[in-house]
């Protein structure tokens, strides 16, 4: 009985530190302007107001390209 009452205690702390982490990290889709540069998000700021998403695009260079040929 002692075993599951701790695996139960486990189980709630580590529950309550994903959810608390999952709170507090921001996750998601990086938004790109035109330059290439990262647009920062302003606490205000949704995604209706901030633009169109930017997808990333690869950045080639002399050693990119090397790797590819092979």
């Amino acid at each position: 009985m002692i075993f599951v009452t701790i695996f139960l205690v486990c189980f709630v702390l580590i529950a309550g530190v994903v959810m608390f982490l999952s709170k507090t990290i921001e996750h998601g889709e990086a938004r790109f302007d035109d330059s290439g540069k990262q647009i920062k998000k302003s606490l205000g700021d949704t995604a209706e107001n901030t633009g169109p998403a930017r997808p990333a695009q690869r950045i080639e260079t002399s050693e990119t390209k090397a790797k590819d040929d092979e």
